[in-house]
């Protein structure tokens, strides 16, 4: 950003007098005494000639000067400013159970397909962040480590499924695998946001086991509970990419969920409909906010010298045509 101020600006106030002052020079040089010719005739005029209009021209040039180097004392300043953004950021891991139980449909499309829109949403409203996505079922995979590409994010949750994993909820394991991709991040902070219809029944490490150690690494966890709970008849996406029709239990442990938030100085969230699924991502995502801040410098110099060099350039011109072209006899 760059500005043109005045330090003075009040001497600018003086140039209303210039018209005076030129008034004051037109009427000296209107009263000079003039050489008479008595060879001509009474009431003769010589043709007017371009030397004879441009013979006014030094005066106006020291009216010109005399404006110039007042604006000169009001001291004008180009200030330039720039901005620097300090961007306090977020490491975020979003954790999404794939399970068979994901597939159902109490919440529309289905609980999977639910969970990916939302979480599509939350990706895109924080771009400034680092986001990565780990998917489990009876074992945790890496999906994407921590980036910053929004798009290659995007599409990695919408290819995630649950095929090539046991079947099972390994929570335990997986908040393993989200703290090993946020222990080394020198991010101001780490979170883990775990989405789950289930209760931990995989894996060699309990979720409170897992959750005290990514606790004392200042890992903070959100929890949320996805569904109702309930036996449901469907058709199920199996982890052979076959389809077969059955029955379900779904049993989604609060009390641990909530646990799991308390130690990790999360929070946790029931979320029985799509609605509920929206509100949980976006009351973290105004928690959890990245601080940006804003420096601005600004860099001054001075402009009184080139103001003064035009002032002394117009009276040397006046001089010059005065002493020469514009000379005036006597």
């Amino acid at each position: 950003m760059i500005g043109t101020t005045w330090d003075s600006p009040w001497i600018l106030w003086f140039l209303l007098a210039l018209p005076l002052v030129a008034a004051a020079g037109w009427l000296t040089r209107k009263m000079t005494p003039r050489l008479r010719h008595p060879g001509l005739p009474l009431g003769f005029r010589p043709r007017m000639g371009l030397r004879r209009i441009l013979s006014p021209l030094p005066l106006w040039l020291r009216v010109v000067a005399l404006g110039l180097l007042l604006a000169g004392l009001a001291r004008p300043i180009l200030r330039t400013a720039w901005s620097e953004d300090s961007v306090n950021g977020v490491d975020i891991v979003l954790l999404m159970d794939v399970s068979t139980s994901m597939q159902i449909k109490d919440v529309k499309p289905s609980r999977e397909e639910a969970a990916r829109q939302i979480m599509a949403k939350f990706i895109s409203s924080r771009d400034r962040d680092r986001m990565g996505l780990v998917a489990f079922a009876g074992r945790p995979v890496t999906r994407c480590p921590l980036t910053t590409d929004r798009n290659v994010l995007r599409d990695l949750l919408d290819s995630t499924s649950n095929q090539g994993l046991d079947d099972g909820t390994a929570i335990g394991d997986a908040l393993l695998m989200a703290g090993n991709r946020l222990k080394k991040s020198n991010a101001k902070s780490r979170i883990i946001v775990l989405l789950t219809d289930g209760q931990n029944n995989m894996g060699s490490v309990d979720p409170l086991s897992a959750t005290r150690a990514l606790a004392s690494l200042g890992i903070r966890i959100y929890t949320i509970g996805l569904g109702t709970e309930g036996v449901f008849t469907q058709d199920f996406r199996m982890n052979d990419g076959s389809v077969q029709h059955g029955q379900i239990q779904s049993d989604m442990d609060a009390k641990a969920l909530t646990e799991v938030a308390r130690i990790g100085n999360g929070k946790f969230f029931r979320a029985l409909d799509r609605d509920a699924l929206q509100n949980a991502y976006d009351a973290i995502d105004k928690l959890e906010r990245t601080k940006i801040t804003t420096n601005t410098h600004w860099e001054v110099h001075e402009r009184f010298a080139a103001w003064a060099a035009l002032a002394l350039g117009a009276l040397v011109l006046a001089w010059m045509l005065e002493h020469t072209w514009l000379r005036r006899l006597p």
